[in-house]
């Protein structure tokens, strides 16, 4: 391992730090780093993209069909699969390791001289941000990361805002009913804003006053509205996504992380003999079961973070509602006991991330 790989590790080890397995709302602590860094999300024209799912389908959409049509685009995502940078791209290209390590030493500096106390995701937030800034794109493409009213993404300001989905999700830090939640997310929606939504008409009464309101029903509608509001003509093309619905000899991998996204996988294919699973303790285990097909086999798995359910708890809860189940100590356990049955791993990004893995699919380590 050469000097610059030590560094960018040590980099990677300080920000995993900062609480990653913890969510803290606010926006404070980002307003003291951004303000600190000259405020460079007030340079970019960005377009935001909260809701409940398709967030990231979205963004990774959004940003390839953009720079086809000739328009430099950075696109902040998250979380990632195997790599942190992942996140942070400009066009196709992942933030260089340089770049990255660079950025995170000064973020560190700043935290530590001024007393900030930032978040995992407020430090990626503002490299985010910064680098996007520095590298002068013509638009920034920014996933909220959990709601929208205190998320560290909402200091900027966007011209565009994308609500994709509306649905019972983070119910700690959202809401406890769909109204709250709808409440909550669409704080993104500035009075300047263009806001382009998939959410149902009864819920639009909940969007703050913008300037203008349209509706889409899926991913290829949302981006054909930002194109017409952009006055780009351009053929929409919709990629395929690691992780999403991805396909490898008898696996199909998928985040699918709640109720909603979940029903919507099984959907469109109830045949899977096993499906490999495993959930943050979060979301609601009970009514994500209650998507998935009677007759499958389901193989629940421990995932590598402090905050999921552990494979004990989910076997439980499966066996309570009369699913055939089997427990396991992590997802490639599982995967090598599916052998060459057809199944389905999903549940959580972490789940994903531990199937790639055994797979060795494309992207799969962290340099």
């Amino acid at each position: 391992m050469n000097r610059r790989e030590k560094d960018y590790l040590k980099a990677i080890k300080w920000i995993e730090s900062l609480n990653s397995n913890k969510i803290v709302p606010g926006l404070t602590r980002i307003a003291k780093l951004m303000d600190s860094l000259g405020n460079p999300q007030n340079k970019l024209e960005i377009i935001m993209i909260g809701g409940t799912n398709a967030k990231g389908s979205t963004c990774h959409n959004l940003n390839y069909n953009l720079n086809n049509s000739g328009v430099k685009t950075g696109c902040f995502t998250s979380p990632h699969l195997h790599s942190i940078r992942e996140r942070i791209k400009i066009g196709d290209e992942k933030i260089s390791v340089h770049e990255f390590t660079k950025t995170i030493f000064n973020l560190k500096r700043i935290d530590e001289e001024q007393n900030i106390g930032s978040t995992y995701f407020e430090i990626l937030t503002a490299l985010a941000y910064s680098y996007f800034s520095d590298n002068n794109v013509d638009y920034a493409i920014m996933e909220i990361g959990l709601g929208g009213e205190w998320d560290a993404v909402n200091i900027g300001n966007p011209r565009i805002a994308i609500l994709t989905t509306l649905g019972i999700d983070h119910v700690d830090y959202l809401g406890h009913n769909i109204e709250e939640i709808a409440i909550t997310k669409a704080k993104i929606v500035g009075k300047k804003s263009i806001l382009i939504t998939g959410w149902e008409k009864k819920y639009h009464k909940h969007i703050p006053q913008c300037q203008s309101l349209d509706y889409g029903e899926n991913i290829k509608d949302w981006i054909k509205l930002v194109l017409q509001k952009l006055e780009i003509k351009a053929t929409i093309e919709l990629i395929s996504i690691p992780g999403r619905f991805e396909k490898f000899s008898n696996f199909t991998l998928d985040v699918a992380h709640n109720e909603q996204a979940m029903n919507f996988l099984i959907q469109k294919d109830k045949t899977y003999k096993n499906i490999i699973i495993g959930i943050l303790s979060d979301k609601n285990a009970e009514k994500i079961f209650q998507t998935l097909p009677i007759k499958a086999n389901v193989m629940v798995c421990n995932l590598p973070t402090s905050r999921s359910y552990s494979s004990q708890e989910l076997y439980k809860i499966a066996k309570k509602m009369n699913y055939k189940c089997s427990k396991y100590d992590c997802v490639e356990e599982a995967m090598k006991e599916a052998k060459e049955q057809k199944t389905l791993v999903t549940g959580s990004f972490y789940t994903v991330s531990e199937g790639r893995q055994y797979l060795e699919l494309e992207g799969h380590s962290e340099l």
